[in-house]
């Protein structure tokens, strides 16, 4: 079993696995002054652009950034983007789903941006953000889904309170995406409830 803190980038290539998280390469574009979040909405092969220059004298906004999971109620160790879905993020979390007889009910997916290098600020958000699940008495456990044929993604599953979610961390260039699912069994006639 791969240990879940091991180097996230140290076989990155540079094209984005078979165009699954292509669209979450340019997930932050790099604006005047602050950078934004891109959406799984816009064309994948899009190059990041740049936000236009405000105005003189114009109120400039801040991206939103989230401390944590409103689903899972867990701390990120540094506060993430969040994303929104074009159904990419959703049909990868099911077909990974599909091979353990569940399905996804709700999600969310946050991205932080990581310089290529910087190995230390990766390990501290990954290493971090599990860390605070496990204190949230989440169990953990990695799986190797067929359906995952990039090396580098590493998926979880995180049982508590009858519970069970699907995280999913996807380093990027610069950058790195993490995928979260709330689901049940893949016959249940209902979602869970909350």
């Amino acid at each position: 079993m791969r240990s879940p803190f091991r180097s996230l980038l140290s076989a990155l290539t540079p094209a984005a696995p078979a165009g699954l998280f292509a669209a979450a390469v340019a997930v932050w574009c790099v604006a005047v002054p602050a950078a934004r979040p891109a959406h799984a909405e816009e064309h994948p092969k899009q190059a990041p652009k740049a936000a236009a220059p405000a105005k003189p004298g114009a109120k400039q906004s801040k991206a939103k950034v989230m401390l944590g999971s409103p689903m899972t109620k867990v701390r990120f160790s540094e506060p993430a983007y969040p994303l929104t879905d074009d159904g990419t993020y959703r049909s990868f979390m099911d077909k990974v789903l599909d091979e353990y007889g569940r399905r996804c009910v709700r999600q969310e997916q946050f991205g932080w941006e990581v310089a290529k290098d910087d190995q230390e600020r990766l390990d501290y958000i990954f290493q971090g953000t599990m860390a605070n699940y496990g204190r949230m008495g989440y169990l953990l456990g990695e799986i190797h889904p067929k359906s995952v044929t990039d090396s580098e993604t590493i998926v979880f599953l995180g049982d508590r309170d009858k519970e069970r979610y699907l995280l999913v961390w996807t380093p990027l260039e610069s950058s790195v995406l993490f995928m979260l699912c709330d689901t049940t069994d893949k016959d249940a006639k209902t979602a869970p409830k909350k």
